[in-house]
């Protein structure tokens, strides 16, 4: 709205932001000038090159022209091959600058993913991919080169840029260790491979040894294999390169009795397998015998029946009673009957024992055996 006046504390926002604004200008202009600045150079440099190879002849046109008879003076280059020379060094310079322009608003946590510890043992991946993010930028030479240029403008603030990634991707304990002030890049890269790379030959004496007694135990096949994997990359950036089939060797010396057959096979195998076809051949030993060792309980499960009944007992004979016994076999009743038939014989004859029995024959109860008895009905004198 018009006529409507601002608060103190808006004002001073707008005219900060207009300030940043005139910096911003002020910062792209002499981006725009070093670019012009840098071109420039680039140019004098290649005419001062081209000046120089026109003053001094080439010793191979002037051999091939005195074998040719013809009379050399001067080399004379080719003005095309002048010119396209002069254009590719001007995109190079135009490339390098806006890498080098990025790399200041670049994040190097998005490219480095490892941060560096006192006691990592992961350095050999981290110098793996900070190696990778300066060269992505052209600033390779801030870590290997021992050429420094603190004149140069552009090459101290990408030196402070390349600094800044390494304390980036390192822990507080490791910065306050290897880090000084007023260092350049490639001093704080020595100081970290001096600090993981120092006592080298007792460091790879030591991890030799654990790499050649390293068993199994009770790790998985990935995790087992990945372990040795490691190792093997910590022995090479030692400078004790481990090769493929060395490494198959350990891993197959070190497995457990469950893979024996299988490591067998394997070291019987011609030609020597690798160490990615090792470890896909235990990975899928490994899964079989998962496999199988759950096969019998299932089965087991599947045949059990649903309900159990319990064992029937075998027939037991019944047990005869003494009577029982007594009755049907007669033994202890002969020698009782036999004196009553002499007894009987001798007071009433043999007529008349023949005619009782006859009577009893026809009168007489069963006796307890379920046979007649010869004495006669029962009970009587004869058969009490």
């Amino acid at each position: 709205m018009a006529g409507t006046v601002l608060p103190d504390p808006a004002a001073a926002a707008l005219l900060e932001a207009e300030v940043a604004e005139k910096e911003a200008a002020a910062a792209g202009k002499e981006r725009d000038a070093a670019a012009n600045r840098a071109r420039a150079a680039h140019a004098r440099a290649a005419a001062a090159r081209q000046k120089a190879a026109a003053a001094v002849p080439d010793p191979d046109d002037a051999l091939d022209a005195a074998l040719d008879g013809s009379d050399v003076d001067t080399h004379v280059s080719d003005p095309n091959r002048a010119a396209l020379d002069n254009a590719m060094l001007l995109h190079e310079a135009a490339a390098l600058l806006n890498l080098h322009a990025q790399a200041v608003t670049a994040n190097i946590r998005s490219v480095v993913h490892v941060i560096l510890d006192v006691n990592s043992s992961s350095f050999a991946r981290w110098r793996e991919q900070f190696v990778l993010a300066v060269g992505k930028y052209s600033l390779q030479d801030h870590i290997f080169s021992d050429v420094a240029s603190p004149g140069n403008p552009d090459w101290a603030r990408m030196d402070c840029v390349v600094r800044s990634w390494i304390a980036g991707t390192i822990s507080h304990d490791l910065a306050d260790a290897v880090l000084e002030s007023n260092s350049t890049a490639r001093s704080a890269w020595l100081a970290v491979e001096t600090q993981f790379l120092g006592n080298r030959e007792t460091r790879a004496l030591i991890l030799d040894a654990e790499f050649r007694n390293f068993v199994q135990g009770d790790l998985s096949i990935i995790d087992y294999c990945k372990k040795f994997k490691k190792m093997a990359a910590e022995l090479h950036e030692l400078g004790e390169h481990v090769s493929d089939r060395t490494l198959v060797l350990n891993v197959l010396h070190g497995l457990n009795e469950r893979y024996a057959a299988i490591g067998m096979h394997l070291r019987r195998g011609r030609p020597f397998p690798s160490f990615l076809e090792v470890r896909n051949d235990l990975l899928l030993e490994e899964l079989t015998a998962g496999t199988r060792s759950s096969a019998p309980s299932t089965a087991l499960v599947a045949t059990a029946p649903t309900g159990s009944r319990p064992p029937v007992p075998p027939p037991q004979l019944p047990k005869l009673s003494n009577r029982s016994r007594g009755g049907g076999s007669g033994g202890s009743s002969k020698p009782r009957h036999g004196k009553r038939d002499k007894g009987a014989g001798g007071s009433s004859g043999g007529g008349t024992s023949t005619s009782s029995s006859g009577g009893g024959g026809s009168k007489g109860m069963p006796a307890s055996s379920g046979t007649l008895s010869p004495l006669g009905p029962w009970p009587s004198m004869l058969n009490p």
